[in-house]
């Protein structure tokens, strides 16, 4: 909450905001807002991230949508509402605000950069002067890079190969990368004798989400059943349709664990 001091006869309002965390290169790279405002401490020339004002009638979603659409041109989906409100209080000349805001975690369904204005900029996440950005935006950036709905991800296949009376085993989980924050890791072999190692980076989620489930389609084609199958506390829907997949032709072992 911002320290401003608040104006005693001027009128006050309350307006519900919604902000979005988009970012490009593996997850490297930020988009913040200029914010103008001349005339309003502590507001104006500010980075922020990019969002507007809940119309009457909108859900969070749908205004999000709708404003980073008026606002950059890019079209967007949220993946999912970040754990944490933060609320700012502005004195502008007629009107004290209260502004609460919520940020989502969005997916750049389709971008062009060139009709992107001189306002908008991508920052490197390890390059951001949180002094120059509006109070909260710290908080919520810290809160996607967590990513603590991805790192939790774990499925583990296995079969009997039939040539050497073995178990054969394919591993598959979710780990950040130095590059990008949306990767897999891959192990495989006979169980006891790990023969190959792989490691896959994505640009983004979508990316990420279709290939775990062409992975998994696969794995299952070739005779393989799950035997542990480990998800994010919230729905995961890459993991859902894999478990659905799975439970259709009989390939859930009876030891997995399922995605809540």
């Amino acid at each position: 909450m911002s320290n401003q001091v608040i104006g005693q006869e001027k009128p006050r309002k309350i307006v519900n905001v919604v902000c979005a965390c988009l970012r490009r290169g593996g997850g490297r790279e930020i988009l913040l807002s200029l914010r103008r405002a001349p005339g309003v401490l502590g507001l104006d020339g500010k980075w922020e991230l990019p969002g507007g004002k809940i119309e009457f009638g909108e859900t969070p979603e749908q205004a999000l949508v709708r404003e980073i659409r008026e606002e950059i041109g890019l079209k967007v989906s949220p993946l999912r509402l970040l754990p944490y409100l933060h609320t700012n209080f502005w004195e502008y000349e007629h009107v004290v605000q209260q502004v609460v805001l919520a940020c989502y975690e969005c997916e750049i369904e389709a971008m062009d950069d060139r009709s992107m204005s001189t306002t908008f900029r991508w920052f490197d996440v390890d390059k951001i002067d949180f002094d120059s950005t509006l109070p909260g935006t710290r908080e919520f950036i810290s809160l996607t890079l967590k990513q603590e709905w991805f790192d939790k991800l774990y499925i583990r296949f296995e079969r009997i190969d039939p040539v050497v009376n073995s178990r054969r085993q394919f591993t598959v989980a979710m780990q950040p990368t130095l590059f990008s924050n949306y990767g897999l890791v891959k192990y495989w072999g006979r169980i006891g004798h790990w023969s190959k190692v792989a490691l896959e980076e994505f640009n983004s989620p979508r990316e990420m989400d279709a290939r775990l489930l062409t992975i998994a389609k696969r794995r299952f084609t070739h005779g393989y059943r799950i035997t542990h199958l480990q998800g994010p506390a919230q729905p995961y829907r890459v993991l859902q349709m894999i478990s659905e997949i799975a439970r259709k032709k009989q390939a859930l072992a009876d030891d997995r664990q399922r995605p809540e």
